[in-house]
């Protein structure tokens, strides 16, 4: 019986100890900057790492579209399109009931309307951008009704950004 108290009390110090290490490797872990961040603990960019960015391109951007209207499908097959010009997938579904969407609108939740704006003009004239506070998916939301007819055959592959907007890029 007195062996097996010592066995039990040096395995609960072990994992004490196993317990304890991954605590401080998770914590170090989750407080690290992320690789290419422009915020490393005060720091700025070493001149090999600083990229200025002038332009938002389609690549840059991540769509999701949701369907307010009744055609089935709509919301994927219009997704599919939108990635075959370069748009970065995001989720496909439907729309908060009573969208009340006859064309499409774009909603973001990011001040800087800029991808959005991109988004908009892919998708055809006259579709406007809403900044919301609800988010439905990743990226860009999209949401498209029964009278879209498809995506401007011309739509831009890059925008301006109003201002440049410096980032750091990791250099391996």
């Amino acid at each position: 019986m007195r062996r097996r108290t010592v066995v039990s009390g040096a395995t609960l110090v072990v994992l004490l100890l196993v317990l304890c290490g991954m605590a401080w490797y998770g914590f170090r872990a989750a407080t690290q900057p992320l690789p290419g961040s422009a915020a490393r603990a005060g720091e700025e960019c070493a001149e090999e790492e600083r990229q200025v960015k002038r332009f938002v391109d389609r690549g840059d951007v991540q769509v999701s579209v949701f369907n307010a209207g009744s055609t089935s499908g709509l919301a994927g097959r219009t997704l599919d399109q939108l990635e075959d010009r370069g748009f970065v997938g995001g989720n496909a579904g439907n729309a908060p009931p009573r969208a009340g969407i006859r064309r499409a609108v774009v909603w973001t939740t990011d001040e800087d309307v800029t991808a959005a704006r991109l988004v908009a003009r892919n998708l055809g004239r006259g579709v406007r951008v809403r900044v919301v506070e609800r988010d439905l998916g990743p990226g860009v939301d999209v949401l498209v009704g029964d009278e879209l007819g498809g995506l401007a055959p011309n739509g831009p592959r890059r925008l301006e950004l109003p201002e440049p907007v410096e980032q750091c890029i990791q250099v391996d």
